[in-house]
């Protein structure tokens, strides 16, 4: 059986704007998303979906982004410069399995229908 790509089918596209609309972020739609309750994320109140690097779509304006790094350093949190939404957070480099997580509240009502997955990290 082909995949969607292999069939000329283009799969479902999400689409993550910040309220400015200085950060677009384009990825397949996730199958969930996590709410994760750890420090960070129950502050950030964010919806993540998970993706390798080559799968999602960064387009940045003129503006910039800011970036938060916790004390373990582990990953980079990217939010717009201009009106401050918590866009998504990209591994470090060199980790060795790289990962980005687009904070999928920024799709909203687009993310309505996913299944929430609840991680407990506190």
């Amino acid at each position: 059986m082909a995949s969607d790509a292999q069939a000329g089918i283009e799969a479902p596209t999400l689409q993550c704007r910040c309220d400015c609309g200085n950060v677009v972020i384009a990825a397949r739609v996730p199958e969930s998303v996590t709410i994760c309750d750890c420090g960070i994320c129950r502050r950030y109140m964010a919806l993540w979906a998970y993706y390798s690097p080559d799968e999602v779509s960064v387009g940045i304006g003129q503006a910039g982004v800011d970036l938060w790094q916790r004390s373990d350093r582990v990953v980079d949190f990217v939010r717009c410069a201009r009106c401050g939404c918590v866009t998504h957070y990209c591994t470090r480099p060199g980790d060795p399995d790289p990962v980005v997580a687009i904070n999928c509240r920024l799709a909203e009502p687009a993310c309505c229908d996913i299944p929430v997955r609840y991680v407990a990290n506190a």
